[in-house]
């Protein structure tokens, strides 16, 4: 009797919490991105939110609402002035940033985000080049415009084609001493939106990319990762090319003379397989000469890399933060002048496992 009475407790329950949930659901307004930009007026912040409405046929609708302020915090009580329904944050997948107002830093309108118990601390940030506004309101796929967004980024951060980032660790690396943030880069137009490459940061203020192969030595400083997208090595002159993927690379830091004149080497052990070789068979020799153009490769373009980097005065690759947790008498004013001019030497050592087609 007991247990029957119990049961009968617990799926009362469910039922009741359910219905009292499917009320909430009615009664708001669940956007899935919203974007910001410049006004004519650089000091006036537009605001696009982006709500799906489920269709009875079981098709997504995107629809958009549009305000403006000085202020980022008093968007969304306009934003609630023009809608049916309160906004809430809670199934947010996405906060976009126009290329012009990162410029002029966007930590302000982050921080909104952050201190919103509401919304997600895995919520994806990005950077886009195009008309913003307008191009929330295009359909991009079969889902809402939040949730495409947001798995656009997420398979080409798990595929290995992007660093990891979301609201968290954009914050993380902003306030952390000798450490640069750094989001997705995103291209929208009227037909399509893709992955244009990494947007860079000073504190919080866009100041550079990465984009196309060069996203690949940045993924090799940045972090140890796997990928299962395509990276070509030129081999010679004559138009032979080979092609590597499932790529396993780890990289670690050697850091001498802390205390005066550091000198840093980053060491990137990597794995790969051929996908595709031009040239006929594929012999011992044929891949000491992928690994060796491979290393090649990755030191002189990785060095290259940082070199922008120190020009830049950005540290995406939290150079300072290693030397940092090496260091008993760190300082940021010291690192600042420093770091511009340290030398900073890339190591690769590649292996090829397997071979995969030959053309």
């Amino acid at each position: 009797m007991k247990k029957h009475l119990c049961y009968w407790l617990f799926t009362s329950t469910l039922i009741l919490s359910g219905c009292l949930n499917q009320k909430i659901l009615d009664d708001v307004q669940l956007a899935s991105a919203a974007g910001f930009e410049l006004g004519e007026d650089e000091d006036m912040i537009i605001a696009t939110a982006v709500f799906p409405v489920y269709k009875p046929d079981l098709t997504v609708e995107n629809r958009t609402y549009t305000s403006s302020s000085k202020l980022s915090k008093i968007i969304r009580d306009k934003l609630n002035r023009k809608s049916p329904k309160p906004f809430v944050s809670g199934k947010l997948e996405v906060a976009l940033y126009s290329k012009e107002l990162a410029e002029k830093g966007i930590f302000d309108i982050i921080d909104t985000f952050r201190r919103d118990p509401a919304t997600g601390a895995k919520m994806f940030l990005a950077v886009v080049e195009g008309d913003l506004g307008n191009s929330l309101k295009i359909q991009y796929g079969e889902t809402d415009n939040g949730m495409f967004l947001s798995k656009l980024i997420q398979h080409n951060i798990e595929s290995g084609i992007l660093p990891k980032t979301n609201l968290h660790l954009f914050t993380k690396a902003y306030r952390e001493e000798g450490r640069d943030p750094f989001l997705p880069y995103l291209k929208l137009t009227d037909k399509e939106a893709e992955i244009k490459g990494v947007a860079l940061f000073k504190e919080d203020q866009f100041v550079g990319s990465i984009e196309g192969e060069e996203g690949y030595i940045f993924m090799f400083l940045n972090e140890k990762f796997t990928s299962d997208a395509s990276m070509s090595v030129k081999l010679g002159e004559d138009g032979v090319f080979a092609s590597v993927y499932h790529i396993d690379s780890k990289r670690k830091y050697k850091i001498k003379n802390i205390e005066t004149d550091p000198s840093i080497t980053i060491r990137i052990k990597t794995n790969a397989i051929i996908q595709e070789y031009s040239g006929e068979d594929i012999t011992s020799k044929v891949k000491k000469q992928i690994e060796q153009n491979m290393e090649e490769e990755i030191e002189s373009k990785g060095e290259e890399m940082i070199k922008k980097f120190q020009d830049l005065k950005i540290d995406p690759l939290g150079i300072g933060f290693q030397v940092k947790h090496r260091s008993r008498n760190w300082s940021k004013e010291k690192w600042d002048e420093l770091y511009p001019s340290i030398t900073v030497n890339v190591e690769a050592e590649v292996e090829i496992s397997e071979a995969g087609v030959i053309n």
